[in-house]
C-alpha cells in the first residue's frame, strides 16, 4: 500500500437512542470534532467523513457504514479513526469480524481515540482488551433496549397510547399524548367502510366507490398535516384507496375503543428485522377511547371477512357462503349449481370441497360427497331459526337447557353455604384439639386422629366449593351469551325468509353429515346448527 494511500482516513461517527445519558458528549459534532484534531495531529489525510446520526450501533446495514465499508473494498482508505469502539458498533460478534478479519485482510487501520485502541499496535496498549469492551458494548445496547421496552409495554398495559402514529380516524388527545380521540375530520370515512362491508360490499368495490367521490387516503391526510406520507402515496391521485388499507382498517379493534398494542416486534436487539406476533400475544385493553363503530357492525364484518367469496356462473347468491362445514374433513362444502330440474331450489345444491375436487383429480374417496340440496337446507335452518327465537322469549328456560343440572341452582347455592358453615365448624374444631392437646386433656395419638379426620374432610369441603364455584361461573357464562344471542335475535322476530345478514348475525357454522339409506323416505342426514353465542340447541 502507497504511504499515502495508507494515510488515507476515514472519520466515522454515531448516535442513536442508545447512547442514553452518554448523548451529549457523544454527539455528531463533539465526535467529528475529535476526530478532525487526531487526524491533524497525526499527520492522516482526511478522505471522508461518515456520519450515521439516529442508527443503533447493533445495526450494521447502516448507510453511511455501508458506504465506508465499500470505499474499503475498493482500497481508497488506509486507516478508520472512532471516537471509541461503541461508535463503531455494539453488536460483539459483527465488529470482531470487521476489526480482525476484513480491515486487517484490506490493510487497513483501526484506531479508536478514546479507547486508546490501535490495530497496528498489534496485542499492545488498548487491544488486548478491546474484545471485553465490545463484549461490554453490547451489554450495554441489550441493557438500554429492555430499558426502552419495558416501559413502553408498561404503559400499553395500563392502556396507554404509545406507538408513533394513530389509528385513522383518531387523534392524539392534545392535553394527553397518550390517549386518542375522535378525528371529526375522518372518523366518519372509518364508519362509511365498516356499514360498506357489512352491507356485503366487496373490498375491491369499497375502493372504488371511495375513489369515484375522490375520499382522501389516509397518506394524503398525513402528508396534509405532518409533510410525510406511507408507501404508494401518489399526490395526483390521494384517493387511490388500496384492498389492503380497507382490510387493516376492519381488523382494528381501535375503532371498537380498545386499544390493541404488541402486533409486532423485533427479532432481537441486535436484529431489527419486524416480525408479526400471534395475536394471542397482543396487548390489548378495552375501553381506553370512544369507539367509532359498534360491536354489532364489526362482528358482522369479522364474518364477512372469514368467507372468501366466488362468484358462481349461475349468478345465483349464496346466502350459505363459509358456513356450511364437513363433519369428517371439516373443508368448507362447496356451492353447486346445475341446469337440470326445475325452479330455483331444485337447481343447486352443496358439495364437500375435499370430495368435489378430490374427484375431479381421481382422489375423491379422501372424503364422501356429504350432498345437501339448496330445498332440504333451507327448510332445515328456517325450521331451527323459529326454533331459536322462541327459546328466547324464556331465557331462563334456554339458560336451563343449556347448562348441565342447571334446574339445581337453588339446591347449589344451600350446598355451598352449608359446606362453608362446616369449613368454619372444622377451624373451630381444629383450633380446640390444640389447645386440648397442649393441656394434656387428650394425648398425642387422639390429637393426631382427630386433627388428620378434620384435614381431610377440609380437603373435601374445599373440592366441593371449587366445583361449585366453577359450575356458578358457566352458569354466570351462559346467562350472559343467551343475553347476546336474545339481543341479536331482537331485529329478526319477524323475518319471513333467510337472509345473508340474518345467517352471518346468528349462526357461527352449519355442520353437515353423511347422508345414510337410499334417496327417498329412507334418507336420514344429521346436520347440527351452532349458532352464535349459545351453540347448539339442545333437543
Amino acid at each position: 500500500m502507497r504511504k499515502q494511500q495508507a494515510n488515507s482516513a476515514a472519520l466515522y461517527s454515531r448516535l442513536s437512542r442508545d447512547d442514553g445519558g452518554e448523548a451529549e458528549s457523544n454527539s455528531i459534532s463533539t465526535q467529528r470534532s475529535m476526530l478532525q484534531r487526531y487526524a491533524k495531529e497525526h499527520g492522516f489525510t482526511v478522505y471522508d467523513e461518515y456520519v450515521d446520526d439516529g442508527w443503533s450501533g447493533t445495526q450494521f446495514d447502516r448507510p453511511e457504514l455501508k458506504r465506508m465499508l465499500a470505499d474499503v473494498e475498493e482500497g481508497k482508505i488506509g486507516v478508520i479513526l472512532c471516537k471509541d469502539l461503541s461508535r463503531f458498533g455494539r453488536n460483539n460478534a459483527l465488529v470482531a469480524y470487521y476489526t480482525e478479519i476484513v480491515f486487517p485482510d484490506n490493510d487497513v487501520r483501526f484506531i479508536a481515540v478514546n479507547d486508546a485502541i490501535d490495530t497496528a499496535m498489534g496485542d499492545y496498549g488498548g487491544n488486548a482488551v478491546m474484545p471485553f469492551m465490545s463484549v461490554v458494548n453490547e451489554y450495554y445496547a441489550r441493557d438500554i433496549s429492555k430499558k426502552v421496552r419495558s416501559p413502553r409495554r408498561t404503559m400499553a398495559l395500563n392502556g396507554k397510547h404509545c406507538s408513533g402514529r394513530t389509528p385513522f380516524g383518531y387523534l392524539k388527545d392534545p392535553d394527553d399524548s397518550h390517549k386518542l380521540v375522535i378525528d371529526e375530520e375522518t372518523a366518519g370515512i372509518v364508519h362509511r367502510i365498516f356499514e360498506m362491508r357489512a352491507d356485503g360490499l366487496g373490498r375491491y368495490e369499497i375502493t372504488n366507490r371511495l375513489a369515484a367521490d375522490k375520499v382522501k387516503t389516509p397518506s394524503a391526510y398525513e402528508f396534509e398535516r405532518a409533510g410525510r406520507s406511507g408507501k404508494g402515496y401518489d399526490p395526483d391521485f390521494p384517493w387511490d384507496w388500496s384492498a389492503r388499507t380497507i382490510d387493516g382498517i376492519l381488523h382494528n379493534q381501535a375503532y371498537l375503543g380498545h386499544l390493541v398494542s404488541g402486533k409486532q416486534k423485533t427479532k432481537s436487539f441486535k436484529n431489527h428485522t419486524i416480525v408479526n406476533v400471534p395475536e394471542d400475544e397482543w396487548i390489548i385493553v378495552k375501553d381506553t377511547h370512544t369507539p367509532i363503530v359498534s360491536q354489532e357492525v364489526f362482528d358482522r364484518v369479522a364474518a364477512i371477512q372469514k368467507v372468501k367469496r366466488r362468484e358462481n356462473t349461475s349468478g345465483e347468491e349464496n346466502i350459505f357462503a363459509g358456513l356450511l362445514v364437513c363433519s369428517d374433513c371439516d373443508k368448507r362444502l362447496t356451492f353447486n349449481h346445475s341446469s337440470k330440474g326445475k325452479g330455483r331450489c331444485k337447481s343447486i345444491s352443496f358439495y364437500c370441497g375435499t370430495y368435489r375436487h378430490g374427484r375431479n383429480r381421481g382422489e375423491f374417496r379422501k372424503c364422501s360427497p356429504h350432498y345437501i340440496s339448496w330445498n332440504n337446507l333451507y327448510s332445515l335452518v328456517s325450521t331451527y331459526v323459529r326454533l331459536a327465537l322462541s327459546a328466547t322469549l324464556d331465557t331462563d328456560a334456554l339458560v336451563r337447557s343449556l347448562c348441565d343440572e342447571a334446574a339445581n341452582y337453588d339446591s347449589d347455592r344451600k350446598s355451598a353455604d352449608r359446606l362453608r358453615r362446616r369449613e368454619s365448624e372444622l377451624k373451630l374444631l381444629t383450633r380446640k384439639a390444640f389447645e386440648q392437646n397442649a393441656l394434656g386433656r387428650i394425648d398425642d395419638s387422639t390429637f393426631t386422629e382427630l386433627y388428620g379426620g378434620y384435614q381431610a374432610e377440609q380437603k373435601t369441603i374445599v373440592e366441593k366449593l371449587r366445583e361449585l364455584d366453577e359450575k356458578s361461573c358457566m352458569t354466570r357464562d351462559i346467562k350472559a351469551n343467551v343475553q347476546r344471542f336474545t339481543d341479536a335475535v331482537v331485529k329478526y322476530t319477524d323475518a319471513k325468509e333467510l337472509s345473508r345478514e340474518l345467517l352471518l348475525d346468528l349462526i357461527e357454522k352449519i355442520v353437515v353429515h353423511e347422508a345414510t339409506g337410499s334417496r327417498g323416505a329412507n334418507r336420514a342426514q344429521e346436520v347440527e346448527i351452532y349458532f352464535k353465542f349459545i351453540g347448539c340447541l339442545p333437543e
